[in-house]
């Protein structure tokens, strides 16, 4: 497969992350028992998640880099913590705004590590 395609892939699996976040930590905020919001983001930001996974090995693949090199290593990290965080988000909903800040540092982290510190 093409490498555009992996990145497209990899970048729709981001932008499914965060909206399915988005909605649960509004959910949080607003209406702690829609239990329909909350399937409906953990279902999106689970299969945002998979594809972010799937999509950036088989980008990586295909663009020839490590998958020692430390840059990849902080991004896997940073898609740990993603994915341990929505744990957070459905249980604990009083600290929805922290964990609102907490999503944008992360992908800050993550965008800075790829497009900047690529070391």
């Amino acid at each position: 497969m093409n490498a555009n395609v992996y990145q497209v892939l990899h970048l729709v699996g981001i932008l499914m992350v965060f909206l399915g976040y988005g909605a649960l930590l509004a959910r949080s905020m607003a209406a702690p028992d829609n239990v329909s919001v909350r399937k409906l983001g953990s279902i999106t930001s689970g299969i945002g998640l998979l594809l972010v996974l799937v999509a950036g090995f088989g980008l990586i693949s295909k663009i020839g880099y490590s998958f020692t090199a430390p840059w990849l290593l902080v991004k896997l990290l940073v898609w740990f913590a993603l994915g341990g965080l929505i744990v957070l988000i459905n249980r604990k909903p009083q600290l929805a705004v922290l964990l609102w800040w907490l999503l944008i540092a992360l992908g800050a982290v993550a965008t800075f590590t790829v497009y900047i510190g690529r070391f």
